[in-house]
């Protein structure tokens, strides 16, 4: 916490384009700093495991969307990144879900006590506003054809799905300009951590501010701290 006492949060958000290891990257600033990483696809995957919710996806975008009895993500995938009002109609469903979510999650850590360090793992941190919560922004930075590449091989992602995607997003132009830090990905996850680590110092030296600061009302927009 903070010299002067009192509760609060430090708040890292990760930023970079679709395939650059944000993940990664976010778990090893989360072990340099002894923070909680939250996870946007780990609650959007928690969503779109429940019945309700596959059932207002099938009346939304129509029959098929199952394999096996459970989501076929890939196949929504195809569905709504090739068609942008498919794309935003789905956003509309889980994007308030997440937000709701992470607040909870804010609320409780910061209630507990403790350090008050968390990292945002949000591939869609600008686009959804959940930027405006951050304290330090951290750009991973890797080349294209390395991000097409991997993105590809670990989802099963054709050339036009990993761009269609890319599209989807901010540039990583813009991402770039607003990171407070960048870090090299392309010598693999020990030199992440050696990056990581060689942060701390910035990050730990933020002043530690309230989620009623930040975030007052979980179905509003974060507030951006005036510059």
């Amino acid at each position: 916490m903070e010299a002067g006492g009192g509760r609060g949060l430090r708040i890292v958000g990760v930023l970079g384009g679709v395939g650059s290891g944000k993940s990664t990257a976010a778990r090893a600033l989360a072990d340099a700093l002894g923070a909680i990483v939250l996870d946007a696809d780990a609650e959007v995957a928690a969503l779109l495991a429940e019945p309700a919710v596959l059932e207002r996806l099938e009346a939304e975008f129509g029959p098929g969307l199952r394999s096996g009895g459970r989501l076929d993500r890939k196949v929504l995938g195809q569905r709504v990144f090739s068609d942008p009002g498919a794309r935003r109609r789905l956003e509309a469903l889980l994007h308030p879900e997440v937000r709701r979510a992470f607040h909870r999650r804010l609320q409780a850590l910061e209630a507990a006590g403790g350090p008050g360090f968390v990292v945002l793992d949000v591939p869609l941190l600008v686009e959804t506003g959940l930027d405006a919560l951050c304290d330090f922004l951290v750009y991973v930075s890797l080349p294209d054809p390395e991000r097409e590449r991997r993105a590809c091989a670990r989802h099963g992602w054709s050339g036009a799905e990993w761009a269609a995607r890319e599209a989807a997003q901010r540039s990583p132009v813009e991402k770039r300009g607003r990171a407070d830090a960048i870090l090299d990905n392309s010598g693999g996850v020990e030199s992440l951590r050696v990056q990581a680590q060689a942060l701390i110092t910035r990050i730990q030296s933020l002043p530690a501010r309230p989620l009623r600061e930040r975030w007052p009302v979980a179905d509003q927009p974060p507030r951006r701290q005036a510059p």
